[in-house]
């Protein structure tokens, strides 16, 4: 009779792990969206316009090693500076 309740409190206890999951990967997912890039440049006269807007002067940054990074995968940037548009 022991040995049953033992393996009711394992089963429960993986059930409860399970219905966990769920919430966790909403959370990872959320925390993701934030360094998503929704943003999008043509020019890089338009690039270093965002960044003057947040108040990085030209000398604080290299415009053209990042202008470089984004274009590499425009999709894939990870908006570190909170650029917008």
């Amino acid at each position: 009779m022991a040995q049953a309740r033992k393996g009711k409190k394992k089963i429960s206890k993986a059930m409860g792990e399970i219905l966990k999951a769920p919430k966790k990967v909403e959370k990872t997912v959320k925390a993701t969206v934030k360094y998503v890039n929704h943003t999008h440049w043509d020019t890089i006269e338009e690039f270093t316009t965002a960044i003057n807007k947040i108040g990085l002067r030209e000398d604080q940054i290299n415009i053209s090693a990042e202008w470089d990074l984004y274009k590499s995968d425009t999709k894939g940037y990870r908006n570190h500076l909170k650029l917008e548009n």
